[in-house]
Parts: structure tokens; sequence; C-alpha cells
């Protein structure tokens, strides 16, 4: 009973919510589905970039409407978004999940919470298909606003930057904005274990239910007040 329970809270259709009103309307306003394809993904990225801000719920899991409804999310909750919007205008795109080290996380969150995080949490981005190729669209994750604050504590790291939501590789050529043709990171240097392509959903979602209530204790509140004040240090 316990086990259909969980099938039935977690069913893929009601997490990727493409006809919600909400996200229905979102489009119809945003006139993306009267778009060339190119301009739709430059469209629906940057909106889930910068107008859905950075930022951590009450619940780890959320449909892509309610993510809307709160304008924030994290790296699983910006990504079924994402998917949702790119499916909604006829998209081709993927969900690859993987497992990140707890270390992305690092300052978000009390020393006494963080030591109580498990070494490997699970996440995911969205993959796009561009140019005659897949592209990674994880630069969605950190809105502009915030990721600018974070460069300044880059200079203390030396090959790679993890912290506050965000590790990358520090190797001159950072890439978080997406211009078409090229992949953009956000999180990359934190991968400790690649889960692959999610294609069956019910499984991924019933699998992994114990490793999405892991990441609930990360504080939303209090990573919300680290991230706002960050973003708007300068």
């Amino acid at each position: 009973m316990t086990r259909i329970g969980v099938i039935l809270l977690q069913d893929p259709s009601k997490i990727f919510d493409i006809n919600a009103p909400a996200i229905r309307e979102l489009i119809k306003e945003r006139n993306w589905d009267n778009l060339v394809d190119k301009n739709k993904v430059v469209r629906i990225l940057n909106f889930v970039k910068n107008d859905i801000v950075f930022g951590f719920s009450k619940k780890p899991l959320l449909s892509a409407s309610q993510v809307l409804a709160e304008g924030r999310g994290y790296a699983l909750t910006k990504s079924i978004l994402l998917k949702t919007l790119l499916d909604s205008c006829g998209i081709l795109c993927r969900f690859h999940a993987f497992t990140v080290k707890k270390e992305l996380y690092q300052g978000l969150t009390s020393p006494l919470n963080y030591n109580m995080l498990p070494n490997n949490l699970i996440s995911a981005w969205i993959e796009v298909f561009q140019e005659n190729q897949w592209l990674v669209a994880d630069g969605v994750l950190l809105d502009a606003a915030y990721f600018d604050s974070l460069q300044s504590d880059f200079h203390e790291a030396q090959k790679e930057f993890a912290g506050f939501g965000c590790s990358i590789f520090l190797d001159g050529n950072i890439h978080t904005a997406w211009n078409g043709k090229n992949h953009t990171y956000c999180q990359r240097a934190a991968i400790t274990r690649d889960l692959g392509i999610i294609e069956q959903f019910d499984w991924f979602f019933t699998e992994f239910t114990k490793d999405f209530k892991l990441l609930g204790k990360i504080s939303a509140k209090q990573a919300n007040k680290v991230i706002y004040s960050r973003r708007f240090s300068k």
C-alpha cells in the first residue's frame, strides 16, 4: 500500500504537469509557441535561469507549476520546470540525473545540518538538442545576479570552486550563459556518480524517494537567507 501511495504521489504526469493552467498561460503570455525553435530555447532557458531565481522550498520535490508559483528552485526543481516548458513547446530535451558531493551546498546551511547531509546527494540537469547535438543547460541553475556575487570567491580556489550551490572547474573558460551552441555548467565539478538519461520517471521518482527527502535536510529558510544576502551583497 505504501509503495503504491508513493507512486501516485510522485506520478510523473503530475510532476511534469504540462497541462497545468499556469504553465499554459505562461507559454501563451510569453508567445513562445510562435517563435522558431532556437529562439524558444533561448527565451525559456533565460526565463528559468533568471525569473526563477536560485533558492529552496520546504518540500524538496515539486511539480513544474509549483516551482513556477514559488518563483525559485534548485537543480532538481529547476530541471523539472525546464523540461516541462521545453516539452510543452515541442523542444527535444532529456533529463540527466547524477549524484553530487555535499560540498556543493556548503555555506548554505548551518555546520550541524551540513554534517548531517550524506556525502552524496541526488541532482540533475537538462540537455537540449540543438545544432545537431545535445547541449547541457545546467547554467540555468544559478540566476545571473547570484552567480555574479559568487565570483568574488573564485580567486580563493585553485582548480575548482565548490560551495553555495555552485561547483565548477576554474579553467578560465567558465560558461553559465547559453549562446545557442555551448554547454553551460554550474555543478559539473561536484558530480560523483552518473545515473544517466532518465526515461522511466515512475521508476526514478520512486527509486530515489529517500534521496529526495535527504535534500529536505537543507533548511530552506536558512539557505534562502544566505542566497538573498549574497545576491544583493554588491
